[in-house]
């Protein structure tokens, strides 16, 4: 079951104020940490750079 819940915030991402966004875990910094939160279309992107990663990968038997 999937419990995140969108919520109207700033994405971290893109910088768009005020659009739905998904808490996508801490982001950690030199300087700090943070809650790591994008809306749906940098969410998309995301997923596209992890797959892409995953792609890259060597495969082990």
């Amino acid at each position: 079951m999937d419990v995140r819940q969108w919520v109207i915030g700033t994405c971290w991402r893109c910088e768009a104020p005020e659009v739905l966004v998904l808490w996508l875990g801490p982001v950690q910094t030199v300087i700090g940490s943070g809650p790591f939160q994008a809306c749906q279309g940098c969410i998309r992107r995301l997923e596209e750079l992890v797959a892409a990663y995953a792609d890259q990968l060597p495969v082990h038997a």
